[in-house]
């Protein structure tokens, strides 16, 4: 646990502007980000060692605090860093390779409530943009960029960059004319 959390602590340290241990104890107080990423390493630890009761506790006080919901028995590698977690859903049988960094509202899990243990196989140095959703038994490779808005549901090879189209159209109206007019 202790080296996993000193590798997102070094993560973090990129955004960060005051020195150790100053930016550490400023994100464990303020950034739900981070907070998330400690309660999920605390949960997983109980977890991994057969403890009932406290890694769903800790998961679900994560939840609480901080609106991100990660399942203690994900796996997820170290240096793992979320920007804005609010939102953020990670099933029990994820796997999320080092490296990775998190948006809000991004969501890791299953297709389907009938096959709960067909989660997604994300690899090292993924960025999963906001609202971004990988569904499925689906493997994203290394170095992966998922962009804002963008559903998942095929596997995708490593350097590659995973973009949402455009979903709406806007269409303006000519001068002079009003709505309802034929």
């Amino acid at each position: 646990m202790f080296p996993n959390l000193r590798q997102d602590a070094a993560r973090l340290r990129e955004s960060k502007s005051k020195p150790f241990p100053w930016f550490v104890i400023e994100s464990l107080l303020f950034e739900n980000g981070f907070q998330a990423v400690v309660l999920y390493r605390i949960a997983h630890w109980f977890k991994r060692r057969g403890v009932p009761v406290f890694g769903p506790f800790f998961a679900r006080l994560s939840l609480f605090l901080t609106g991100v919901d990660v399942a203690p028995a994900a796996e997820i590698g170290p240096g793992l860093r979320i920007s804005h977690g609010t939102g953020i859903v990670i099933g029990h049988r994820a796997r999320l390779g080092a490296g990775a960094t998190l948006l809000h509202k991004v969501t890791l899990g299953g297709r389907s409530a009938k096959r709960p243990d067909e989660m997604p196989v994300i690899g090292d140095h993924v960025f999963l943009g906001a609202g971004c959703s990988i569904l499925g038994a689906v493997e994203i490779g290394d170095h992966v960029f998922v962009g804002s808005g963008a559903m998942v549901m095929e596997d995708v090879p490593a350097h590659s960059k995973v973009v949402a189209t455009g979903g709406i159209e806007i269409v303006t109206s000519e001068a002079g004319s009003s709505r309802g007019e034929t």
